[in-house]
């Protein structure tokens, strides 16, 4: 599924904990002429096209991201008691009252993919909505549906930290991890501040610590950098850092399953829209447990599938052998089996045939059924014949009582009885492939 990813412009520098980061003039993004960067992937995987177009020359795609900057994000936490879904945009204002620099009405608050949290702090993305809305807005002129809203960084489960070049020329350092999103400069002494004394000081580990006033484990980083600020990360010591391109970066944060428009910002799909989004949704690392769980999930009920196959093949073939087994000890003078039924019906006859016994297919057999059902009767019969197709009866009339008894008679040992023409006929049973 093809994916585009439009990184929106920040404002500069970055701004204070606890504000919304977004100036009032962010809301000219739609202005006439305005370009956007963009991403593109076709299969969302690796960056296969990237620049700047304007709106109407924005590559189409199957899912559409929009991408914020650090610079325009501000990760605040909150102590959230449980609370109704309908409630929920009602309680993050009410908990983060204090700590919004902007008024509520202009400030757009999502719940990062951690989600609510009961034992610890929710974390909350703080964008301004004007200029979020403004961004929408422009790009639903042209046409297209945006999808979801990503930060480059959020918090999460593990600590990362990445080094750019800002729109100033400094080398900056984005960390993130489970108490939050820090950024400062790369050379900032703050970042190589120790760790309590009482507590690491003996095992010399270095930690980085946020302008916010966070202390993280040096060695609990993972560092990614940008080409161009890797020389004054590795003059920081940090030369191990994987290079990341800021399309890969941008690309990787459009995967991750994150949305940012919740509440009232939430896309409003119809059909197929929704179902792309959907599928989209549930292909992302989000679901990835998911995907293994189906995966061993189909892989054991194919593999059962199997077993139970092979047992019942099994159980068939010892069957075969029991019958075949029984069969030879009847008829010691059959060697190979292929049809075990019509075999030992041909041996019976053949055996009835030697001993001088009618068998069920033959005349004696015929006339002691009609001389049962027709004795007693007063009208004679006139004719009767054999042949290839059975015993035809002829008589001046049929009573019903002795055609019904005849049948009753003849029917359990196979033969079939039908009046044509005057004629009564019995047809023996046949001993052909079954």
């Amino acid at each position: 599924m093809s994916l585009l990813a439009i990184i929106l412009s920040g404002p500069g520098p970055a701004s204070k904990p606890g504000a919304s980061a977004a100036p009032a003039r962010w809301a000219s993004s739609a202005e006439p002429g305005l370009e956007w960067t963009f991403v593109y992937s076709r299969q969302g995987q690796a960056v296969d096209r990237e620049g700047r177009a304007r709106t109407q020359d924005l590559p189409r795609a199957d899912r559409t991201v929009l991408v914020a900057p650090d610079e325009a994000v501000s990760w605040l936490s909150a102590a959230l008691p449980p609370v109704a879904p309908k409630r929920l945009k009602d309680a993050l204002r009410g908990a983060l009252e204090d700590q919004l620099l902007e008024d509520a009405s202009s400030v757009h608050l999502a719940v990062s993919q951690l989600g609510l949290q009961t034992a610890g702090p929710t974390w909350v993305a703080a964008l301004h909505k004007p200029w979020i809305e403004g961004a929408l807005a422009r790009l639903h002129e042209q046409g297209i549906q945006v999808d979801a809203l990503v930060s480059l960084s959020e918090p999460g489960p593990q600590w990362q930290a990445h080094a750019r070049i800002d729109a100033q020329g400094q080398a900056v350092a984005v960390v993130s991890g489970p108490q939050g999103v820090a950024m400062g400069p790369v050379g900032w002494s703050g970042w190589r501040a120790r760790l309590p004394r009482h507590q690491e000081e003996q095992n010399g580990q270095h930690v980085h610590e946020g302008r916010d006033g966070r202390v993280l484990p040096a060695h609990a980083l993972s560092w990614t950098a940008e080409p161009n600020a890797a020389r004054a990360l590795a003059d920081q010591a940090q030369a191990d850092a994987r290079l990341w391109e800021s399309s890969q970066r941008a690309l990787h944060a459009a995967t991750s399953g994150t949305n940012l428009l919740q509440f009232d910002l939430t896309p409003q799909r119809q059909g197929t829209r929704a179902l792309q989004a959907a599928w989209a949704a549930f292909k992302g690392p989000r679901y990835r447990a998911v995907h293994v769980g189906l995966v061993a999930l189909v892989l054991v009920q194919a593999l059962g599938l199997n077993v139970s196959a092979w047992r019942a093949q099994r159980e068939v073939q010892a069957l075969q052998q029991r019958h075949t087994q029984i069969f030879r000890e009847a008829f010691p003078s059959i060697q190979v089996v292929v049809d075990p039924v019509l075999q030992a019906e041909r041996e019976l006859q053949a055996m009835r045939h030697a001993a001088g016994e009618p068998g069920p297919q033959d005349l004696e057999t015929g006339l002691n059924l009609v001389a049962r059902a027709w004795a007693a009767q007063a009208v004679p019969l006139q004719t009767i014949r054999w042949d290839a197709q059975g015993l035809s009866l002829v008589a001046a009339q049929w009573p019903t009582d002795a055609v019904q008894r005849l049948r009753e008679l003849a029917t359990p040992m196979g033969w079939q009885t039908q009046v044509e023409a005057g004629a009564l006929r019995l047809t023996p049973p046949s001993l052909g492939p079954r």
